[in-house]
C-alpha cells in the first residue's frame, strides 16, 4: 500500500525507496527504524573515534588483575592465612569492576551500540546505558587512578634503602634461581603437565616459574626441587638472595652448608658444566681439584678460588661475598672467643660479705 501523495524518496542508509509522508511535518530520511538507528551507530562512531595512538583502557587493567590473579594464586600455594588470601580476593574483585567499565567504554569507541553492550553483558539496554554511561565510567576511572595514587605513596615512609648494586642483586638471584628449577626440569625429563599433577600446581603457574615471571614462595620451590628429583637446599640460599635478605648462619656449620649450597646453585644454574669446562672457563685459574672439592663442599675455599669459581660459571662475586664472609667469621669466632665474665672465688665472696656486714 502507497502513501496517498504518490510521492517516494530514497533512504539515505540503504537507497531503497520508501514511500514518503506527503502531509505536514518533517519529512522521512530513513525507510525503517532499523536504517535510522545503524546511520545513528556510524554517526556515533566517527564522533567517538580515539586517535590512533590510543591503547585500549582496559588492557593496562587487564594487566593489574593479571599480576593480582597470579598473587592470589602464590598466596593460595604458600598457605597464606585466611585474612590475606580475602583481601587479594576482594582487590582481585574490585579492578575487575573497573575493567567492566574500561571495557564497555572502549567498545563504544569502536562503535559498538548499547544494545550490543547490554546482549553481552546480559543486561537491559537502560541498565547498560545507567551503569555504564560515558561520565559515570570515567569518574570511577579518575577514582581508581586516585587510589592507585595514594598506594605508590603509601610505601614512602619505609624507602627502599638497599644500594644498587644490592638489587641488582636480587634481580641476578632470582633468574639464577628460575634457571636452576629449569635446569632441574630438563633433567628431570617431566613435562610441564606431570610437574603439575605431582606437585598440585597449575600448569599455567608452573610455566611462569620458569619463565622467571616471579618468585614463588619457598614451600613451592620445595615441592618444584623435590618433584624434580633435586635437593632444595642447593636452591634455598638463591632464594633467600632473590627475597633480598637472606637470613644470618648460626654456626660454622651452617655458613659452611650456605656457601656450599649457593655455589652449587649456581653451578645448576650454568647448566652443570662440567669441571673441565669450569677450569676452561676460569682461563686455567682453577684446577679439576679444586672445582670438585667445592662441588663436593668438602673444603671452604679461598676467597681468590670462589670469585674465580663463581665467575666462571655466570654469577657476580660480589653477590657471594657475603656468604663466604660468613664462614670465615664463624671460624675467626671460634679461634678468638668472647671473653667469658670472671666468676668471684670463695675468698672473694668471703670478703664482699665481710665487707657487707662492716657498713
Amino acid at each position: 500500500m502507497t502513501d496517498a501523495s504518490g510521492e517516494f524518496a530514497e533512504c539515505r542508509e540503504c537507497s531503497m525507496q520508501f514511500p514518503q509522508n506527503g502531509g505536514r511535518g518533517r519529512r522521512r530520511a530513513y525507510c525503517s527504524l532499523a536504517c535510522r538507528r545503524r546511520a545513528q551507530r556510524q554517526r556515533d562512531g566517527r564522533r567517538r573515534r580515539p586517535p590512533q595512538n590510543a591503547l585500549p583502557m582496559g588492557r593496562s587493567i587487564a594487566e593489574e588483575l593479571y599480576s593480582l590473579a597470579f598473587d592470589l594464586l602464590e598466596a593460595e600455594y604458600g598457605r597464606a592465612d585466611l585474612g590475606e588470601l580475602l583481601g587479594r580476593a576482594r582487590s582481585l574483585a574490585k579492578e575487575t569492576d573497573y575493567y567492566v567499565s574500561a571495557a564497555v567504554r572502549d567498545a563504544r569507541q569502536r562503535a559498538v551500540s548499547w544494545e550490543e553492550v547490554a546482549a553481552g553483558a546480559a543486561v537491559s539496554v537502560a541498565t547498560a546505558r545507567m551503569r555504564w554511561g560515558e561520565a559515570h565510567v570515567m569518574r570511577r576511572l579518575q577514582m581508581r587512578s586516585v587510589e592507585r595514587a595514594a598506594a605508590r605513596q603509601a610505601p614512602a615512609s619505609v624507602p627502599d634503602v638497599r644500594p644498587k648494586e644490592g638489587r641488582e642483586g636480587v634481580g641476578r638471584a632470582s633468574r639464577q634461581l628460575a634457571a636452576a628449577l629449569s635446569q632441574l626440569h630438563q633433567d628431570s625429563g617431566l613435562m610441564i603437565r606431570e610437574v603439575a599433577e605431582n606437585t598440585e600446581l597449575s600448569p599455567s603457574y608452573v610455566s611462569r616459574i620458569l619463565s622467571v615471571d616471579r618468585t614463588p614462595s619457598w614451600p613451592v620451590v620445595r615441592q618444584l626441587v623435590e618433584a624434580f628429583g633435586g635437593d632444595p637446599l642447593v636452591l634455598r640460599v638463591l632464594w633467600e638472595m632473590a627475597q633480598g635478605v637472606p637470613p644470618a648462619p648460626q654456626d660454622f656449620i651452617d655458613a659452611a652448608t650456605r656457601l656450599n649450597g649457593v655455589l652449587r646453585g649456581l653451578h645448576l644454574a650454568a647448566g652443570c658444566p662440567s669441571t673441565g669446562e669450569v677450569c676452561e672457563q676460569s682461563n686455567g685459574a682453577l684446577v679439576q681439584e679444586e672445582v670438585e672439592a667445592i662441588l663436593a663442599g668438602t673444603e671452604v675455599p679461598t676467597w681468590e678460588t670462589t670469585g674465580r669459581f663463581v665467575t666462571a660459571v655466570g654469577g657476580h662475586p660480589a653477590d657471594i661475598r657475603p656468604q663466604w664472609e660468613a664462614v670465615y667469621s664463624t671460624i675467626l669466632g671460634a679461634c678468638d672467643p668472647a671473653p667469658k665474665p670472671a666468676v668471684p672465688t670463695a675468698r672473694q665472696q668471703d670478703d664482699g660479705a665481710s665487707s657487707t656486714e662492716e657498713r
